[in-house]
């Protein structure tokens, strides 16, 4: 009965998200220029913390998905294993010879190479987004202090029981599906061409980069633009969601304003609610956490509204894309924990 409840909830929840989100979608298709000189104010600090800030949860997840798959990681007939249980015409191999051991066990030495460089630059992702905001330090720098936190964090994580590492095997490969999948919309930004409102007041107003094109991009904690410098604006750039932007032009420096990326990595924190289904203490929380992460995505959303970033057609789509792909993966992590795929240590 309680998961019939929980099952409801989540289909009322993602009825509500995606009313709310193609409703955004509609007014903004209308509305979407009015919209943006209406709230527009980059000096906000609701803007700009959301602007430098706000993508920690997108940030954040890379560091602990690989220090849990570096301590997870499977031998060459372990990985047969779990592909078997999907697969069932796949088979370990029966091999006891010297040889074949040593393979297997090499593939395992392997992937954790692999995962614990990864994790360093997992863990790199989110220092140095948060760090480069305040300070400037070199790359090497951020090499040295993220190696450390990998080592640190293996300890810490190497802590935990197996059954509980095993089940955070599962949300870590859930997790980095949807971060790979996350950076196909990612990729696709630009081919709309779509001119970022800021951009057409940057340029409107004088401010443009050694280059010559248009500067109204945060930087680090700072912007020279302001709310007033709308009235004195040219926004025959602007284009809707569904046309080719004018980004040919060549006077604005940044043309993939569609649809918004900051909306949709915002979504990963949904991630956080499939933590709570794991575990039994946890539980009560996954409600609480679907009704945050809701209100998290759409703070997110207004803030680039805000800060000229993005107008409510591009995080309308945004937040319709992560959402969506946050269901997809959730739908995998099920299939694959009902199958019992990833608790197969019984050590």
């Amino acid at each position: 009965m309680k998961m019939k409840k929980e099952s409801k909830f989540l289909i009322a929840f993602s009825v509500l998200f995606y009313a709310i989100c193609v409703g955004a979608m509609i007014f903004g298709t209308l509305n979407d220029i009015e919209i943006d000189k209406a709230l527009f104010n980059p000096q906000s600090s609701f803007a700009i913390g959301f602007e430098a800030f706000g993508l920690v949860v997108s940030w954040g997840i890379w560091g602990p998905i690989f220090t849990v798959l570096f301590l997870t990681a499977h031998s060459f007939n372990e990985c047969l294993e779990i592909i078997g249980i999907i697969f069932p015409f796949v088979k370990p191999v029966n091999n006891e010879s010297q040889a074949f051991k040593e393979f297997d066990k090499a593939v395992k030495i392997i992937w954790q190479v692999v995962f614990f460089v990864l994790g360093v630059i997992g863990w790199k992702k989110v220092i140095e987004n948060v760090a480069k905001k305040l300070v400037d330090l070199e790359q090497i720098t951020y090499f040295i202090i993220c190696t450390v936190v990998m080592v640190i964090a293996v300890f810490i994580f190497s802590k935990i029981n197996k059954k509980t590492l095993s089940k955070l095997e599962g949300l870590a490969v859930t997790g980095l599906i949807l971060g790979l999948l996350l950076k196909i919309p990612e990729s696709l930004k630009t081919r709309t061409q779509r001119v970022r409102f800021r951009e057409m007041v940057a340029a409107s107003n004088g401010f443009f980069r050694d280059d010559g094109l248009s500067y109204g991009k945060l930087d680090k904690l700072q912007t020279r633009l302001n709310g007033d410098m709308v009235e004195n604006s040219n926004f025959d750039g602007f284009t809707r969601w569904y046309q080719m932007g004018k980004g040919e032009m060549g006077v604005y420096s940044h043309t993939d304003s569609f649809p918004s990326g900051h909306t949709f990595g915002a979504c990963t924190i949904f991630l956080s609610t499939l933590l709570c289904e794991a575990f039994d203490k946890l539980k009560k929380f996954t409600v609480p956490m679907y009704v945050f992460s809701g209100c998290y995505v759409c703070a997110m959303a207004i803030s680039r509204l805000v800060a000229g970033a993005h107008y409510l057609t591009d995080v309308a789509a945004g937040a319709i894309i992560g959402y969506t792909l946050f269901l997809l993966v959730t739908a995998v992590y099920k299939k694959l924990t009902e199958k019992q795929v990833f608790p197969t240590r019984n050590s």
